[in-house]
């Protein structure tokens, strides 16, 4: 009896050090970082990676005394990210919506800012949306498996959705008539029409999807310690002075008060 209690007590001991052992290496800096290019959240410009999210990342990574470095997120198509974040291991995919079809796929942090998924059309189109039953009589291009397509598809489209895996071929499709609406953030959409050279002013939002919130997505994973580490961060960077200012604000308004850089290939 004695000698199974001794390899009782052995066995919980040797468990609960390989737990200490893991906790130990547990840090966000050693996570896989993904995003993609959707400015002015996240996106590569000259070379280098920056947006509000990004910037957001390091800086609440920062007041939880991690180091995140530009150089330790990788940049790829949507699709991609989206999936590799699910499957894990050890996977932060941004800037992502929250969503109730996305809720149980990953653990999340933020919000990192608010943001609107709008329809958009050509101006010279006059297109007049009232409800979501008449979205059916429309070609809508969605970008495949983002926000767009997943609102739309719970909302019972598929046969007239037109899937794309590249925004500025979406814009292209959109400006050549090609399909008659695009769904996308609203102020993404803008960064995107901008930088391809386009005249924003010759396109108009016709129809709200959904205001949401935009998140850092953790496969499941990731250790809950290191969640409530960087949503620690964020929180102390949303914390105003006495003067109504926060870190969060600041770094909102450095991106949002800038114009784009536009787009020097011929298309």
């Amino acid at each position: 009896m004695q000698s199974f209690l001794l390899r009782c007590i052995s066995l919980l001991m040797a468990v609960l050090l390989q737990m200490h052992c893991a906790m130990a290496e547990a840090d966000l800096a050693r996570l896989n970082y993904l995003t993609e290019d959707y400015p002015p959240f996240n996106y590569s410009e000259d070379g280098q990676l920056k947006g509000i999210s990004v910037d957001m990342l390091i800086a609440a990574a920062a007041k939880s005394g991690y180091i995140i470095t530009p150089g330790q997120i990788k940049i790829m198509p949507w699709t991609r990210a989206y999936h590799q974040a699910m499957q894990g291991p050890d996977t932060v995919l941004f800037s992502t919506v929250r969503t109730p079809e996305r809720e149980e796929l990953f653990n999340w942090v933020g919000p990192i800012s608010p943001v609107r998924v709008v329809l958009l059309a050509r101006k010279k189109d006059a297109i007049v949306i009232n409800q979501p039953g008449e979205l059916a009589q429309y070609s809508i291009g969605v970008m495949r498996d983002a926000i767009g397509e997943v609102l739309l598809k719970s909302m019972g489209m598929e046969s007239n959705l037109y899937r794309i895996t590249n925004t500025a071929s979406m814009v292209r499709m959109l400006q050549r008539g090609r399909v008659e609406l695009w769904a996308y953030e609203d102020t993404v959409a803008r960064w995107f029409t901008r930088r391809e050279g386009l005249n924003f002013d010759d396109f108009e939002v016709v129809y709200l999807l959904q205001q949401s919130e935009l998140y850092y997505a953790f496969s499941k994973d990731v250790p809950q310690p290191l969640l409530q580490s960087l949503q620690s961060g964020l929180d102390a960077l949303k914390q105003t002075d006495d003067l109504g200012h926060s870190e969060w604000q600041n770094i909102r308004d450095l991106y949002l008060q800038q114009p784009p850089q536009e787009s020097t290939s011929q298309k």
